[in-house]
């Protein structure tokens, strides 16, 4: 059997990587020096290509996930879109195995559910020649994290012996490479392979040792999130991000649209990072997490905990580059992790939260959306219009009451908005828009015939089957409204009413010209078994109002409440309600398990990619954004 490790002297390497510099039809890349560091760029001559580097100030993910990309390109005069997808091929040399493990751990995420497709045409496009470690980043844990070594990922694996260069053949694509650009190419002795593993025990030798098992990381987070060390070293934080930036494993972006002068648009993808301050702030101005100590600890438990529980492998490779980066020089995960496992007898406490998590199948989409035209404009109040939306194409758009969609308006951005009609009616939805932010400022100043662009449905809605032969009872604040009407309107509806019980609407509102679907809100009242109660928090005056001034919780007693054993409840509204309005629903009897409630994050991406709706483990744009209450109620960032 030929054997798949041949061997080249250094002269005829030196012409194997010029040949595919001058010949090929591939862009080269290769590490190379700049001053004291070094760094993935394209190779001019072999003369550049570095081999016994230690680790690049960035990783080769740039390659695959550009921090400054192209996702289509418009004419605002035409109203036209441009999708390119450029196929270039790229050849990348001295890739590290820690960067292979983490390029691999990339395709989990960019190839599930919704296959990112600019990703995946640079993946398919990319010949990968791996680099065996020589030299030992003074910063590197990487044999702690079992990245010192691959056995897949890669198209050839290069060892430098010093006499000659080792190369392992990985793929057909690899070896077609070789066949086609290398000459002088012979079986490697028993001897030269036993140097490459002589070269693997030394790195283990030289790296730094983590005190706990790669694999006990996970739950020894678990056990430690209100370990002191957060607030202690967030304290130096500067929230610069530099750390997420340079990590090979990171993956949350950003999307915006930029415009020139003369109306020539694009919308870009750009890197993004959780430390940063605004990273999960919302339309209406709200941030999340907004405590630096909470970021700081997110972004540790992300890859530590989070993502090991979605997609079974931990997001750090220790490569040591966050900590390179790191301008106060905070310590990075190497010491992190020692510190609290040489705590852990200390502060070892219960397990105190565990994570949901759904697994999509593959579904291939583009970051592209479908035209949407407004059919009817509503004003309903000061700041919120009612748009109803058909969409061009005609494709049947079938969703659950709570999902969410995407909207676009080129020039400005997008924004997730959930779709407030019943799924019962067909050829077009209904989406009420609060003014809060640049898109939704920008939709409230379009026409009926105008178009914009919709993406989704997103999310997981509500199982109405679950809610059938139950009493109901809804419970909304402010704008929580406006994705419930969707669900209220379905069970109301008289194809649907005999299917559920006594149906009770707990509505609260800042004042009287807040409420909305005033004019619906009557017609729900004069149902058989629907209960409808109204509250205010002020009433300003000259304004008649002769209902219930008060918290949406001060309802609660005025219904007198039947069969809560066989009770649904639906809560949707601002953070700061939930929690009183579930202990409102505990006090009268309501099961935890019988609680649904939608939570309203920075939905950005809409497909649980871009990191910005994360709470703790979970997505919410995935995930949620309906939650069964025992599935969040102990995440810590569920309800802040």
């Amino acid at each position: 059997m030929e054997s798949s490790i041949k061997k080249m002297n250094r002269e005829d390497w030196a012409d194997f990587i010029n040949n595919l510099i001058n010949n090929s039809t591939y862009e080269v890349i290769g590490v190379k020096a700049k001053g004291k560091r070094f760094i993935f760029a394209p190779l001019e001559s072999a003369d550049e290509l570095r081999l016994d580097y230690d680790t690049t100030i960035l990783p080769p993910k740039k390659y695959f996930l550009p921090q400054y990309e192209n996702l289509l390109s418009f004419d605002l005069s035409k109203q036209s879109v441009n999708i390119e997808m450029k196929e270039e091929k790229r050849i990348i040399i001295g890739v590290h195995p820690y960067d292979i493990i983490a390029l691999q751990q990339m395709d989990k995420v960019y190839f599930d559910t919704y296959i990112d497709r600019f990703y995946k045409i640079r993946r398919e496009n990319t010949i990968i020649i791996g680099s065996n470690i020589l030299n030992v980043s003074e910063r590197s844990f990487a044999t702690s994290m079992k990245a010192h070594t691959v056995t897949s990922g890669y198209d050839l694996m290069v060892t430098d012996i010093g006499s000659s260069i080792i190369i392992e053949i990985g793929t057909e694509r690899g070896k077609k490479l070789m066949e086609r650009y290398a000459t002088n190419i012979t079986d490697a002795t028993e001897a030269e392979i036993k140097k490459i593993e002589e070269i693997v025990e030394s790195i283990e030798s030289k790296d730094r040792k983590l005190k706990v098992d790669k694999e006990n990381i996970p739950n020894l987070l678990k056990r430690n999130y209100e370990h002191p060390i957060w607030r202690e070293l967030s304290e130096k934080c500067l929230q610069c991000s530099s750390c997420t930036i340079v990590c090979p494993t990171c993956y949350c972006f950003d999307i915006r649209d930029e415009v020139s002068l003369d109306l020539q648009g694009k919308r870009i993808r750009t890197w993004d990072g959780c430390l940063l301050p605004d990273f999960t702030r919302i339309a209406s101005g709200e941030v999340f997490r907004k405590d630096k100590t909470e970021r700081f600890r997110h972004r540790f438990y992300r890859k530590g905990l989070y993502i090991p529980e979605r997609y079974n492998f931990i997001a750090c490779i220790g490569c040591g580059r966050c900590s390179i980066a790191c301008i106060p020089d905070i310590a990075g995960p190497f010491n992190v992790i020692n510190k609290i496992a040489e705590d852990s007898e200390e502060t070892r406490g219960e397990i105190i939260f565990e994570i949901p998590v759904t697994r999509g199948g593959e579904e291939e989409t583009a970051y592209i959306p479908r035209n949407g035209i407004i059919r009817r404009i509503e004003k309903l109040t000061e700041f919120e219009k009612l748009f109803e939306i058909e969409l061009e194409d005609s494709i049947d758009f079938n969703y659950q009451p709570g999902q969410f969609v995407e909207v676009s308006i080129l020039g400005v951005g997008e924004a997730p908005i959930s779709i407030s009609s019943p799924p019962i009616k067909k050829g077009s939805f209904e989406l009420v828009v609060r003014r809060v932010g640049n898109v939704t400022n920008k939709l409230h100043t379009l026409r009926e015939g105008d178009k914009i662009g919709i993406r989704g449905p997103f999310g997981r809605g509500f199982d109405v089957k679950k809610f059938e032969g139950k009493n109901l009872i809804f419970v909304a604040g402010g704008i929580g409204i406006i994705p419930m009407r969707s669900l209220i309107s379905f069970i109301l509806d008289d194809s649907n009413r005999d299917r559920y019980g006594i149906v009770t609407i707990l509505y609260g509102s800042k004042t009287p010209r807040d409420i909305l679907f005033m004019d619906e809100i009557k017609e729900w009242e004069k149902k058989e078994d629907v209960i409808v109660k109204l509250t205010v928090d002020t009433c300003p005056e000259g304004i008649c109002w002769d209902g219930c001034i008060g918290l949406v919780t001060s309802l609660f007693p005025e219904v007198k409440w039947q069969d809560i054993e066989n009770t649904v409840a639906i809560v949707i509204g601002p953070p700061v309600m939930y929690k009183f309005v579930i202990k409102c629903l505990d006090t009268i009897g309501v099961k935890e398990e019988n609680i649904y409630v939608s939570l309203e994050r920075r939905m950005k991406c809409g497909i649980g990619k871009c990191g910005h709706c994360q709470i703790n483990g979970i997505y919410v744009c995935k995930e949620g954004p309906v939650f069964n209450y025992t599935e969040i109620k102990d995440l810590p960032e569920a309800f802040e």
